[in-house]
């Protein structure tokens, strides 16, 4: 039992290791003016743009008690399963219930605050409970852990925060099965981790298996031979793989049918570049081992985020040198901390962590791993009394500047100044003012650590003192440039476009079918000091729309509206931006509503077709090509109409001329047009980011100056008409006279007039917000077009009756929903099913009644 004193200062350990991480973190959200202890709120980065909008969600799902598998608010529909699966399944999410939709910023500061809390007190608990030593370098190192270069590089991705909060509870129960068999602690941690974020729970199980070499080398007696070591602990390395087997089983039911929606979106297809015989970062990498390596300009490309304080990267060289080390644990800290760092630098391995995908920005999501290991070590070196050896601390420390400076003079000599929405090579903007703060630190934490390995009691608090500065000055330097957001401002503008497109609402509610909107809410943009696209601002305001940005995007979406002419970055977004009359039509873009300061500019277009139409079954073989719009939308209506009429001209190019100014380039496309209708401008695989339009002298909306490459709306013009385009772009473009396109509107609406009698009549449409994965309605089918077209991404999910009769659906259009129906009146009923979720409950009972009956198996077998 533990004495009086022993008491004492365990509650003290814990008082300590609680309060000081709530006053730090709480003090830098004061200084930095972080929302509820500030005016300012996070909405920087993809809080701003993905995180708000899937809360707002989750938010409304929980206040109805209702979950669909399947949302109309997505896109023009997708799964909701892997939005949950990545974002969303994290209990302390229940705290946004507690707030208004306009407080929701409020609420995921809350949430961050709390998960930065409890980072650095399951750190510190775990170093206490692990080496049985309630110290406060446990304390100081729950803080490093808790406010590590990863964190302050991502804390705004905070579902992956939860992974940190449970790792060091994971390794103790790992411990506790290799060393006392008991599996209870490792496997309830490990189900969490999975549960909270799958993509971390990924990086973590692979991480488990280098923690388990680590175990075996450090308990490897010296006269045992590495297999036959192995042959010994066999039974330990069995209950090892067979409870991280149950316990992924456990989680079957989320893992399985979100690996086969993950598996629809392009994140599927596997790179051969990703896996090339080479290293991620080259010799400016020390950089990062110092405070201030990276700020929030260079958070998407970047060198691995090192820093978790100088005491333990000083530190950590130190236990590799110490004489009071053993040679065994030097050689398992080697496996474990070599194996992430090589893990991240040398690329098939860095891929193969990244679930087999380069990140597309925020690199090296592995290395909190690292500062766990690297403080894990020093604090057991410290207990073995490390820090007794001055001139090795000192010889470590002069180390570690010297290496930061290398890494400084390789970064001034081989990186390229961070260029605006660049991030396809490699880049690294260093302020060299910095290294004179590295070294001062540097200097302090060494003779701080000194005084500690002398026993002075003023030189730990000081050691802690010099710590919290140090990774406070990081932290906000890696948020320095973070354009926060107005709390108060975005409550007001939030109110403002919630009752302005809630009058559009009131009558898209009284209608009978189902339309899109596009809505370019200009205040709501004005809010944030970056470009803002608004892609998931449906959830917001549970509407309608087209565009999307999420890491689960299906495929399918991005390919069939990126080929239409819709704007595209990547694989993850589709914007709103890039309809023409054709995409309009037949994807029910009817309501154009832009918001201004003082109200609303509503255009109703009178013919829309809603969310299906019937077309010829030709639209069953069309294939849409990469990069060019304007044949792929001649060739949709050609397919849907069963001909081989012309619907898009290219207009004839009087002359064409590029000048060359000392800031921009000029490109002046005279044009002849062929066909009565609105023109368009198409230049893919560009962003358009400082670029802009100008027709007969008359500039065009600053909005078609975007992040991607969309269709550019150019006029109504009359066929013979001259007009004159001009392109000012502060870079180079090409075949910009060859990417013109008009549409022979006369024509277009013959295929209109057939389609308004043969639209797919969607009953209820108004409870498609909450009932998204089924829904019914009729149609009249003609004898010229026999294949329903739904506006929505294929999904082998979905499930059809025509007349309450099974039906096969069918991939039409390039990636959209099909079904082939006989001529005449008919009633069709649309289900969706979340593949794998039978047998994913199947595998998670499996899992269940595998870890119970294990249990059962185990006490049976130790009263024999």
């Amino acid at each position: 039992m533990l004495s009086q004193r022993g008491r004492q200062t365990k509650r003290s350990f814990y008082i300590l290791a609680v309060l000081i991480p709530i006053l730090l973190v709480s003090a830098l959200f004061v200084v930095i003016g972080i929302a509820p202890f500030g005016s300012h709120n996070l909405l920087v980065s993809d809080l701003s743009t993905q995180y708000l909008q899937f809360f707002a969600e989750l938010k409304h799902q929980l206040a109805h008690f209702s979950f669909s598998g399947y949302s109309f608010l997505m896109s023009i529909g997708d799964s909701l399963v892997p939005i949950y699966a990545y974002y969303l399944l994290i209990p302390l999410n229940l705290i946004i219930m507690l707030f208004g939709t306009a407080q929701l910023p409020i609420a995921i500061d809350l949430i961050i605050w709390v998960k930065l809390i409890l980072c650095s007190i399951s750190m510190s608990v775990f170093l206490a409970k692990k080496y049985q030593n309630y110290d406060l370098m446990a304390v100081y190192g729950g803080l490093a852990y808790g406010l590590c270069g990863f964190v302050a590089m991502y804390f705004y991705d905070l579902m992956w925060l939860d992974a940190l909060i449970w790792l060091p509870v994971m390794v103790y129960g790992l411990e506790k099965l290799y060393y006392h068999g008991k599996p209870a602690l490792y496997v309830v941690s490990l189900i969490m981790i999975i549960f909270t974020n799958f993509y971390m729970g990924y990086i973590i199980c692979i991480f488990n298996v280098l923690y388990m070499a680590y175990l075996l080398k450090k308990n490897q007696p010296y006269s045992l031979p590495f297999f036959q070591n192995l042959k010994a602990n066999w039974q330990k390395i069995s209950w090892f793989i067979w409870y991280s087997l149950l316990a992924g089983m456990s989680v079957a039911v989320i893992l399985i049918p979100t690996a086969i929606a993950m598996m629809a979106t392009g994140k599927k297809d596997l790179l051969a570049a990703n896996f090339l015989v080479k290293g991620t970062f080259g010799l400016s990498f020390p950089v990062n081992l110092g405070v201030g390596g990276n700020d929030f300009a260079g958070r998407l490309v970047h060198n691995p985020s090192f820093f978790t304080g100088s005491l333990f990267i000083i530190g950590a060289i130190v236990y590799f040198f110490s004489k009071l080390v053993s040679q065994r644990d030097k050689q398992a800290a080697g496996i474990l901390i070599g194996g992430i760092f090589v893990g991240m630098w040398f690329l098939p391995l860095n891929t193969i962590w990244h679930m087999m995908q380069q990140p597309a920005g925020f690199p090296f999501r592995m290395v909190f791993l690292f500062s766990f290991a690297i403080i894990m070590v020093t604090y057991e070196g410290y207990l073995q009394g490390m820090f007794a050896e001055e001139k090795l601390l000192i010889r470590s420390a002069v180390g570690l500047g010297a290496a930061i400076l290398i890494g400084y003079i390789f970064a001034n000599i081989e990186g390229q100044k961070l260029m605006e929405f660049r991030f396809d090579i490699p880049q690294l903007s260093v302020r060299n003012i910095i290294f004179a703060f590295v070294v001062g630190l540097i200097f302090l934490t060494t003779i701080a650590m000194i005084g500690v390995g002398r026993q002075r009691g003023t030189s730990r608090i000081f050691l802690g003192v010099v710590l919290a500065f140090e990774l406070s000055l990081n932290f906000m330097i890696a948020t320095d440039g973070a354009p926060l957001g107005n709390q108060k401002a975005f409550e007001r503008t939030y109110a403002q476009s919630t009752r302005l497109i809630g009058s559009v609402e009131k009558r898209y509610q009284s209608d009978d079918g189902f339309y899109r909107f596009l809505i370019i809410d200009k205040p709501f943009r004005d809010l944030f000091k970056v470009p803002y696209s608004g892609y998931n601002d449906s959830f917001l305001y549970r509407n309608h729309g087209i565009s999307s940005y999420s890491s689960t995007l299906n495929a399918h979406t991005h390919h069939v509206l990126g080929d239409l002419g819709f704007s595209t970055r990547n694989i993850r977004r589709i914007d709103m931006l890039g309809g023409t009359a054709i995409t309009n039509y037949f994807f029910g873009l009817k309501y154009y509503d832009v918001l201004g300061r003082y109200g609303n500019h509503l255009t109703v277009r009178k013919r829309t077709s809603g969310l299906g139409f019937m077309a010829n079954r030709q639209i069953e073989d069309l294939k849409l090509k990469r990069g060019q719009a304007f044949d792929n939308l001649n060739d949709f209506v050609q397919a849907t109409a069963g001909n081989q009429r012309q619907y898009v001209y290219a207009p004839t190019i009087i002359s064409s001329a590029k000048f060359v100014h000392r800031d921009y380039f000029e490109y002046k496309v005279k044009f002849w047009a062929n066909t009565t209708g609105p023109h368009y401008l198409y230049i893919p695989r560009v962003r358009l980011i400082n670029v802009s339009f100008y027709i007969n002298g008359q500039k065009l909306s600053k909005l078609y100056s975007g992040l991607g490459t969309e269709m550019i709306p150019m006029g109504y013009m009359q066929k013979g008409q001259i007009s004159t385009l001009t392109i000012h772009s502060t870079k180079e473009l090409h075949h910009v006279a060859g990417d013109l396109g008009g549409i022979d509107l006369a024509k277009l609406r013959q295929v209109e007039n057939y389609q308004d009698n043969h639209k797919f009549k969607l009953q209820n449409p108004s409870l498609l917000n909450e009932h998204g994965a089924h829904f019914k309605g009729h149609v009249t089918v003609g004898k010229r077009a026999q294949t329903l077209v739904l506006t929505i991404p294929f999904d082998k999910g979905w499930q059809a009756k025509v007349d309450g009769h099974q039906r096969p659906i069918k991939k039409v259009a390039g990636g959209l929903v099909g079904v082939r129906v006989t001529p005449g009146k008919h009633q069709i009923a649309f289900n969706y099913h979340i593949r794998g979720l039978l047998a994913g409950a199947l595998l998670t009972i499996v899992g269940l009644l595998g870890l119970t009956g294990t249990a059962i198996w185990r006490r049976l077998k130790s009263n024999m």
